[in-house]
Formats: structure tokens, C-alpha cells, sequence
């Protein structure tokens, strides 16, 4: 007869195996995992900078203030930058929060965003498109990787905030002109479910690097990173708006959101007897207007109906002025977020159809003619407002709009797409075909416009 001992010898062994194994899991899991990275120690070809170290050690401060198991790493080569994502990636599964932060260069290459590493070797003189490509995938880093990580490995909530739109010689050939496929700044990216990407400034844009010790845009996000009571996607509005305030509407940070599930404070909620902290606040000293606060807050919460008003009565007893910037850009947001809502006539497209013609009332009143953003509010005003009408079926008031919108911002693929879609909406089918045709033109530093009219040729084919 055989042992019982000697029997249950093997199972005992597997079961001490696998307790091992999940403790070792659990070990491993963290419930709000952090990679935060600064580059600042450029060879000359890239250009040195100033503040993103220092960003990098106060956002990596702030975070574990919160909560947060953060991963600080500092001038990174290539294979430094691999390795530190790879050791991030394995703490992501059953994560919260995941979050990845990054001060430093950044580029454009042929339509995709990539991260400077220190060293890197990289040659924007490429020969033709292939070339450049490759050595942009040998010798930086692709975003899209950390962000496919970040989705793939069933983290709650993944966040991902470059501070990475800088200038940089980079963006040039070496005959001073842009290289052929590169910009400065970086384009417009579509997260995975569950996901947020912010920009430091919008695609396209280069972002400043910061009179101070850091940089502008961390400098405003660290205001409100630790508020109490803020949702994830309030403390990038009010980021937004307090770099746009103080730049004068010279920088206009960006959020790819498709955030789902409910709200997450990455403060935790405020006391009940703390009042909520005012949007872009700043005091008197810092030049704010009075009432400026409450505009802002308005603003932030779609309230036209009293945002703008406020801001033409301001404007009477001042003067024009780039504080409005800031509020009427967010009013356009909040016009954007809505209109993505819509598929069909509603309440909601018809209070922002009201928006944008408020807007559009209100800028020549309150943003002096000399700001470089004034244009831009315009046409987002017009574009926005043409996509309103579209879907309440007013496709020759679009057209207008659109034809309205171009001018004023004719490196915009996506209002020529639209003005495609009110050409195809009246029966105007060779005049959508070349529209859509147009922003396909690579020139456009919006991969996604051109994704949507391709699509819609295809259509009409």
C-alpha cells in the first residue's frame, strides 16, 4: 500500500507553488501606478530645456501625495525609456488609476506622435518617408505604445499627460526649413476605452517651457492636481484655462478623453464645509478682473446664458481684453462635448447653436483684434455652429457657416470635412467629393480629419 504521505506529496507542492505565486501577485498589484519622466539634458541637436526635471520632480511629489506608487526616472536614453516602461507596464493589471507623465521633447513623425529620448541619434533628414520613419522608430519613443500598454492590460482609468509639445531644432532640417513629415508639436491621438491623453497644447502647437521652474502648463496643472472635490476631467479644464489665461491665449492645451464608469477624484472628495475652489483662480495682484472667477466657473459649466452677458458687460467697463479668451474657448468646448453627444435634433443642439452664436456675438466685443487667437475662437465658433445646424437639418445655414469658418482657419481639415458633409446633405456631390478630397491633403497636421474623409469618399463612391 502506498503512503498517503506520498500521495498527497505532489499537491501539497503545486498548492505551496501557486500560494507562493499569488502572493507574489498580490504583491505585485498597485492599486495607482505612476511613471513620471523628465528629459531636459538635450545634445544640441535636440535642444536642452530648462524645467522639465524640475516638472517631473514636482508632478512625482504631487502624486504620491495622492496615493500613488510613482516611478520617477529622469534623462532617459532609448533603452533607459524601454526598460522603465517595461517595468511600469507589469504594474498595470488590476490597477485604479494608471497614470504616465512626461516633460520633455516631442515630435510629430509622418502622422504619428513620438517622445525624444536623450541621445537619441535622431536625423530629420531623411530621404524619403520610409527612411524617416524608420529612424523615428529605431530612435524615439512611440507614444502610441505606452498608451496601447495602458489599455490593453485592464487598468480602471489610464492617463497619460504630455508636457511634450516643445520647440525643437528637430522639427527643422538642417537648410533651417521643417523637415519633410515632422512637425513641432504633436497630432491628435484617439485613446482606448477608459483612457485620457492631454496635450500641453493642442495638435499642432508648441507649448512654452516656463519663465519659472517649471514649465507653463505643469506649472497650472499642479494648482489643481491636489483639489479635493475635482473630477479627473475638471482638473484638465481648469489646467486649460489657467494656461490659457496666462498665456494670453498664446497656448491652448488639448484632452483625447473616452473616459467611462463614474467619476474618479483623484483628491477625494472636499469636506462638506470646504467651499469648492473657483475656477482659474488667481488673486488681484495677478491681474484677474474682478468677477473673472465666476465668468471662468460659468463658463466651465456651459452657462452661456450668464457667461457671456458678464463677460460683454466686463468688456464695456474695460475694454476689450485676453482674459475672455479663456471663457469663451471653454464655452466652445463644452459646445464640442455636446454636439459629439448628438446624433439627431434635440434640447441639447439647440442650446449650443445658441452658444456658438453668443460666442460669435461676444468675441468681436471682448478679444482685441490684435490677439493671435482671436481667428481661431472665430472659426471654432463658426465650425461648431455649422455642425448644430447640420443636425437640426439646416444644411444651407451649415454651408454658410462653414464657408465662415474656413478663412479665418484654412489649415483645418476638419472644417473642410464638414463643409463636405453639408455639400453631400444639400445633394452637392461633386463639391462634398472635393472637399473631402482636401483634407485628405497631408499637409493637415489632423490624421484624424483625414480618417473621417476617406471614410466619407468611400461613401459617395
Amino acid at each position: 500500500m502506498v503512503p498517503f504521505s506520498r500521495i498527497c506529496l505532489p499537491a501539497v507542492v503545486i498548492l505551496a507553488v501557486w500560494l507562493v505565486s499569488l502572493s507574489d501577485s498580490l504583491a505585485q498589484r498597485v492599486e495607482r501606478p505612476a511613471l513620471v519622466i523628465g528629459n531636459a539634458r538635450y545634445e544640441a541637436a535636440a535642444g536642452p530645456l530648462k524645467n522639465p526635471v524640475n516638472d517631473a520632480r514636482a508632478v512625482a511629489l504631487a502624486l504620491r501625495s495622492l496615493g500613488f506608487e510613482v516611478t520617477e526616472k529622469q534623462d532617459l536614453t532609448r533603452d533607459q525609456f524601454l526598460q522603465s516602461v517595461e517595468t511600469f507596464r507589469k504594474k498595470l493589471p488590476g490597477a485604479e488609476v494608471a497614470l504616465f507623465y512626461y516633460a520633455g521633447h516631442g515630435i510629430a513623425v509622418d502622422g504619428i506622435n513620438y517622445l525624444i529620448p536623450i541621445k537619441s541619434g535622431f536625423d530629420p533628414n531623411a530621404v524619403d518617408s520610409v527612411a524617416l520613419r524608420l529612424r523615428a522608430e529605431t530612435r524615439l519613443f512611440n507614444v502610441e505604445q505606452i498608451v496601447a500598454d495602458m489599455g490593453a492590460v485592464g487598468a480602471g482609468c489610464s492617463l497619460v499627460i504630455l508636457d511634450a509639445c516643445r520647440n525643437t531644432p528637430m522639427a527643422r532640417a538642417s537648410n533651417g526649413i521643417r523637415a519633410w513629415g515632422v512637425r513641432g508639436g504633436l497630432v491628435e491621438m484617439t485613446p482606448p476605452a477608459g483612457s485620457l491623453i492631454a496635450f500641453s497644447a493642442d495638435a499642432g502647437q508648441v507649448a512654452y517651457d516656463g519663465d519659472g521652474s517649471n514649465g507653463l502648463y505643469t506649472e497650472a496643472l499642479l494648482q489643481y492636481l491636489q483639489t479635493p472635490g475635482l473630477t479627473i476631467e475638471q482638473v484638465f479644464k481648469r489646467t486649460r484655462a489657467a494656461v490659457v489665461r496666462k498665456s494670453g491665449g498664446g497656448q491652448m492645451p488639448a484632452e483625447y478623453s473616452r473616459l467611462v464608469g463614474e467619476d474618479i477624484y483623484l483628491a477625494g472628495l472636499p469636506p462638506a464645509s470646504v467651499t469648492p475652489v473657483p475656477v482659474a483662480s488667481a488673486p488681484p495682484s495677478a491681474g484677474m478682473p474682478s468677477g473673472l472667477e465666476d465668468i471662468s466657473k460659468w463658463a466651465e459649466e456651459g452657462r452661456s446664458d450668464v457667461c457671456v452677458p458678464a463677460l460683454r458687460e466686463m468688456a464695456v467697463r474695460q475694454g476689450p481684453g485676453d482674459y475672455a479668451i479663456a471663457p469663451l474657448a471653454e464655452l466652445l468646448e463644452q459646445v464640442k462635448d455636446d454636439l459629439k453627444k448628438a446624433a439627431s435634433p434635440s434640447s441639447r443642439v439647440v442650446a449650443a447653436l445658441a452658444t456658438c452664436d453668443a460666442v460669435l456675438e461676444a468675441l468681436p466685443e471682448c478679444v482685441p483684434a490684435e490677439n493671435s487667437q482671436r481667428a481661431s475662437l472665430l472659426a471654432k465658433a463658426h465650425n461648431r455652429r455649422g455642425d448644430a445646424l447640420l443636425l437640426l437639418g439646416r444644411g444651407e445655414e451649415a454651408l454658410a457657416a462653414f464657408n465662415a469658418a474656413l478663412p479665418l482657419a484654412p489649415d483645418d481639415a476638419y472644417i473642410l470635412y464638414n463643409r463636405g458633409r453639408a455639400q453631400a446633405a444639400l445633394g452637392n456631390l461633386i463639391e462634398a467629393k472635393a472637399d473631402f478630397a482636401a483634407a485628405l491633403d497631408e499637409r493637415f497636421n489632423q490624421p484624424g480629419a483625414r480618417k473621417l474623409a476617406r471614410s466619407a469618399l468611400a461613401e459617395l463612391k
